[in-house]
Parts: C-alpha cells; sequence; structure tokens
C-alpha cells in the first residue's frame, strides 16, 4: 500500500497526481500537552538546503548522500583526519585491486587512470574506471577534508580521447557529439574543483551566515552562478518518521497540491486512508499547502508475531510550489507512523506536525 505521502512525490515526477475522498471531522488540538512539551524540551536549528526548521533535539538526521548538486552526488561524514587518511588508503587500494576481478579486462587497466592530489591537503580525485565497463565511461570521485568533515563527492564522465576508441568515436560524432562533449573529464573536474572550493563542514545545529545551501554535515557557498540542487534530510524513531526534500529544479506552477484535490480525492477511495484536514499556511512568509491524512494498517506485533490493525499517520507539506525561484525553491516535508506503532495520538501527532512546519523559515 503506497501512502498519499509517496504517491503525491511520484506524481511530482510524473506529472499527474492522485486521490482524497470526503474529510472527516478534524480532531480537536489539545496544545501543550505534556507528553508533547518533554519531546520539544530542547529543539535545534536545521538547516536543510535554504531553508531552516528547528526540531526536538534527539532527532538526528539519517541521510547523508542524497545530496545532487549539479552533476555531482555528495556524502558526508564526520571523520577525524586519521581516519580520512585510512579511509583514503584503503579506497585506493581496494580500486587497484579491482583490476583483478574476472569482469574488468585488463584491456581496461590501469583501474585508476589518474590520481589528483587537492591543494592544501584536502584529499584526492581518483580518476577510475566502473567496474564491468568499458573505460571510456569513468567516475571522477574526490574524497575531501575540511572542517573536521570528510566528503565523497562523484560523478561519472564520457571520455573517447583513448586511441583505441578512434572508431566508436566517429559514431558519436556522427550523432553530433562535440569535442568537450566526447571528453568530459577537463570541464567536469574544473567543476568539481569549483565545488571543492566553495566546500566547508559545519554541525547540523550550525546555521552560516554566508549565502548558501546546507547539506549534512556540510555547506556550500553560492558563487553567484545558476545550480542545480535536491537534497532530502530524513529523521526516524519508533514512533515516526519525518523527511524534508528540497529541489531548486522544480519550476514554479499552478499545480499544487490543493489543485491536485480531485484526483487525491479519487485515489483516497480506493486506500485505506481518510483526509483530517487541509489547510493553507504560510510559516514565516512561506507561501505553503498542508494536507493531513490518516489510515488503517496491518503490521505484525514483535512480541506476539499476530498481525494487528492500527492507525497511521501521513502528514505532508509543500512550500513554493506556486512561487518556486533559486532562493526560495520548491520544499516538502513529510511526516508520518506507516509500518510503525506510534504511541501518539492523532491530536499529538498534529502538535507535533504544528511545531515542525511553525517553525519553517528561510535560511
Amino acid at each position: 500500500m503506497k501512502t498519499i505521502w509517496q504517491l503525491t512525490a511520484l506524481s511530482i515526477m510524473a506529472g499527474s497526481m492522485l486521490f482524497i475522498a470526503q474529510a472527516t471531522a478534524s480532531t480537536p488540538v489539545q496544545k501543550g500537552s505534556p507528553v508533547i512539551n518533554t519531546l520539544f524540551a530542547q529543539t535545534k536549528p536545521q538547516c536543510i538546503g535554504r531553508y531552516v526548521i528547528d526540531v526536538p533535539g534527539s532527532f538526528n538526521n539519517q541521510l547523508h548522500d542524497m545530496v545532487f548538486i549539479d552533476d555531482f552526488k555528495i556524502e558526508s561524514k564526520p571523520l577525524y583526519p586519521p581516519a580520512f587518511k585510512q579511509r583514503i588508503q584503503r579506497r585506493e587500494q581496494e580500486l587497484r585491486d579491482a583490476i583483478n576481478k574476472p569482469e574488468n579486462e585488463s584491456v581496461n587497466a590501469p583501474f585508476i587512470k589518474e590520481k589528483i592530489e587537492l591543494p592544501d591537503g584536502k584529499g584526492v580525485v581518483f580518476d577510475r574506471n566502473i567496474s564491468g565497463e568499458d573505460d571510456l565511461g569513468r567516475v571522477l570521485e574526490a574524497h575531501v577534508f575540511v572542517n573536521a568533515t570528510a566528503f565523497i563527492i562523484t560523478t561519472e564522465i564520457l571520455d573517447l580521447s583513448s586511441p583505441k576508441y578512434r572508431e566508436r568515436k566517429k559514431t558519436y560524432i556522427k550523432a553530433g557529439f562535440t569535442e568537450a562533449q566526447m571528453n568530459e573529464k577537463p570541464a567536469r573536474l574544473a567543476a568539481l574543483q569549483s565545488l571543492i572550493s566553495r566546500l566547508s563542514g559545519r554541525k547540523d545545529e550550525d546555521i552560516p551566515s554566508a549565502k548558501g545551501v546546507c547539506i549534512p554535515n556540510g555547506f556550500i557557498r553560492d558563487d553567484g552562478g545558476k545550480h542545480k540542487e535536491t537534497l532530502t534530510f530524513r529523521y526516524e524513531s519508533d514512533d515516526f518518521v519525518f523527511g524534508v526534500n528540497m529541489d531548486n529544479t522544480i519550476k514554479g506552477s499552478d499545480d499544487t497540491l490543493f489543485n491536485r484535490s480531485a484526483l487525491i480525492n479519487k485515489a483516497l477511495k480506493t486506500s485505506n486512508q481518510y483526509s483530517i484536514k487541509k489547510v493553507a499556511l504560510s510559516p514565516n512568509g512561506i507561501p505553503a499547502e498542508s494536507w493531513l491524512f490518516g489510515g488503517i494498517q496491518t503490521i505484525r506485533n514483535g512480541t506476539t508475531g499476530k498481525d494487528e490493525k492500527n492507525t497511521f499517520y501521513d502528514f505532508m507539506l509543500y512550500a513554493n510550489e506556486r512561487d518556486a525561484t533559486p532562493d526560495k525553491p520548491n520544499l516538502n516535508i513529510g511526516f508520518g507512523s506507516e509500518y510503525k506503532k506510534t504511541r501518539y495520538s492523532e491530536a499529538q501527532m498534529i502538535e507535533i506536525w504544528d511545531r515542525l512546519v511553525n517553525s519553517l523559515r528561510y535560511k
């Protein structure tokens, strides 16, 4: 069973949408319940892309590899310098040994085409093969250490510059490829080095004052250029999952959450979900639409081994769908308890949600 959150996310990518039937009466929310006050007794700001949101101190982002800037994927992890050096040594040995695997024929040797040392001891870039593939398609894999944070930045490149690809290159020329397109390494390496020069490490509760985009344990300073930025943070407990996704490649349009209501209503009729409430809101001046759903699910009791039915919740918010700009990009937030037996009541889930989304603001 797909949740409303999952189906809505898919609809954005596909350009179509689904669901929602007759709304049920909204459950009254009692603000300031002791259990929720305890959860929010200590909060911390989280800089997510170009937004900031306050979360309970117990929340910790669990996704560190869902960042895509232009053609680059970025992973991050706090690390000590000795551990970073060991990581590079192990990775280099692993790549050099890869050529001995059956799927990596010797015709593609060496597996590491070039090892580029970064300035100021920040790390290295490996120009390496892709296991099991011809070496005209390769990966630039950068290992970067800055401000006690280790980053792995990867991008795939096409390189037909080797004489052995002379005949294959003719096919690409006939297809209209330029010389630059048939050897992406110089331009992509320059873009990578520019990205690294703007990259810094940070604690996730730190909010940089400079203009730029926050990634897990890191920050990328703006350089005045236009860049594609897509990233996801995820927080999970035994009771719920809270996720935030920012994507500046989605242009503003009239295809907003509420304008998809008819399709959502239609899909709800065939699901085990129901509408709790939908609200247009503007936390700290950010235009947003929010829709809260409940549903019935069957999950296995880990103690008894028996299937049990219980209620789960699936809340969503879409910000700047209509008015997205590079500085105020499309943002969506999801909060739910599918596949979990949450201890929180509907009223308490709504109160947690309200406290989270009402703290949303621009960086």
